[in-house]
């Protein structure tokens, strides 16, 4: 019995694995979002702001690609120094991807990625912004760690859904240095573009 369940299961994945979807030299484009939900002491419960993340990937053999990804995010109802604030950041994130399914409408990867952006806090009202804000700008780190996957409709256009583990780091500023740690659902549409 279990020399049947482990060849049943590698002629499963030789099956999965042999009509690839994507091949060496494949581009795409992918646009996903996310949204940010919070609830703590600095910022009120419920959905807060949202990241967009659109990316470019180039397929470096069958089954992994390198992805250039940039993002933009905004999380709003901030209190910092008892002031009504947001902040919005930008960043570039290198990942690199590998399909462990890849066939003809689904994909199922591993990704890692690591980047640096900006990020700049600001209050509510601009007649209130404190050197507090300014303390807090400055430069960020992105750590992202995940499991996704796609799965396409036909030749060139699919859904995403990716479910990474995301670190991001002020890295210039003393009075804080974790901005975000935790799992962050994506969702996002892909479309093959060679």
């Amino acid at each position: 019995m279990k020399n049947i369940i482990i060849v049943t299961v590698l002629l499963t994945v030789g099956i999965l694995t042999g009509h690839s979807q994507s091949k060496k030299n494949d581009l795409k484009l992918t646009v996903s979002a996310l949204p940010l939900y919070g609830n703590s002491g600095g910022f009120y419960s419920g959905l807060n702001g949202f990241v967009i993340k659109p990316g470019v990937g180039y397929f470096i053999s069958e089954k992994t690609s390198i992805d250039l990804n940039f993002t933009y995010a905004i999380f709003n109802h901030l209190k910092i120094a008892n002031i009504n604030s947001f902040y919005n950041s930008y960043a570039f994130v290198p990942t690199l991807r590998n399909n462990f399914v890849n066939t003809k409408q689904l994909r199922v990867f591993g990704e890692f990625g690591f980047g640096l952006g900006s990020i700049k806090y600001n209050s509510d009202n601009t007649a209130f912004r404190t050197d507090e804000h300014r303390n807090l700008s400055g430069g960020i780190s992105i750590l992202n760690v995940g499991v996704g996957a796609n799965y396409f409709f036909n030749d060139t256009f699919g859904v995403e859904l990716i479910l990474p583990y995301i670190n991001t780091q002020n890295i210039t500023s003393d009075s804080s240095s974790n901005i975000y740690s935790g799992i962050g659902p994506t969702l996002g549409l892909t479309f093959k573009l060679n």
